[in-house]
């Protein structure tokens, strides 16, 4: 539950157009929750996890933004200029070298140095139950729109099992959220 609070508070930026040259806007994950009702999975490890994990996600993209799920990527041994995004020769025009995988508007950006601490205490916890193997493997942090962390896992992500999952919770929370009414 402490988690799940310091995640709340940590920021993230956001895709609001299709539209690549308009800029990301900056929200807390706890704004995006309760004002967007997006659910999300964090998504942490190397290089090449975060692109498997991303690549899978866009196969399933349409199932993302109908249901309301962001995925957030964070990359381990990241150097601190990469966020930068730099001209691409190789692309001809346009100044974006990311991949298009990278610039859907389901995936959000953590930004801010305090996502560093965050990280590293769930691959501390993940490190003692699984062993060093998890910083290539990668993690995902499964978490629904309540702000509760409902599933932690370490290896390939099984997005349509995530996004299904997500909507049996939300389905659960919003029959609760009615109860009321039968009296």
């Amino acid at each position: 539950k402490e988690r799940e609070q310091v995640l709340s508070k940590l920021m993230i930026d956001l895709r609001v157009s299709e539209d690549t040259a308009v800029p990301l806007q900056r929200a807390s994950v706890e704004a995006v929750q309760s004002g967007g009702k997006q659910h999300m999975v964090v998504v942490i490890g190397p290089r090449k996890a975060i692109r498997d994990a991303l690549l899978a996600a866009n196969i399933l993209k349409m199932e993302f933004s109908v249901r309301d799920v962001l995925i957030v990527p964070y990359e381990l041994n990241k150097k601190k200029d990469e966020d930068k995004i730099k001209p691409d020769g190789q692309k001809g025009f346009g100044s974006n070298s990311r991949p298009t995988w990278e610039m859907q508007p389901y995936v959000a950006q953590p930004a801010g140095e305090e996502w560093d601490e965050y990280v590293q205490s769930e691959l501390n916890d993940a490190i003692a139950q699984n062993g060093e193997k998890v910083k290539e493997e990668g993690i995902a942090i499964i978490v629904a729109n309540t702000g509760e962390i409902i599933r932690r896992g370490v290896g390939k992500v099984p997005f349509r099992q995530i996004v299904e999952e997500l909507e049996q919770k939300t389905k659960e929370e919003d029959m609760l959220d009615l109860g009321f009414l039968q009296g």
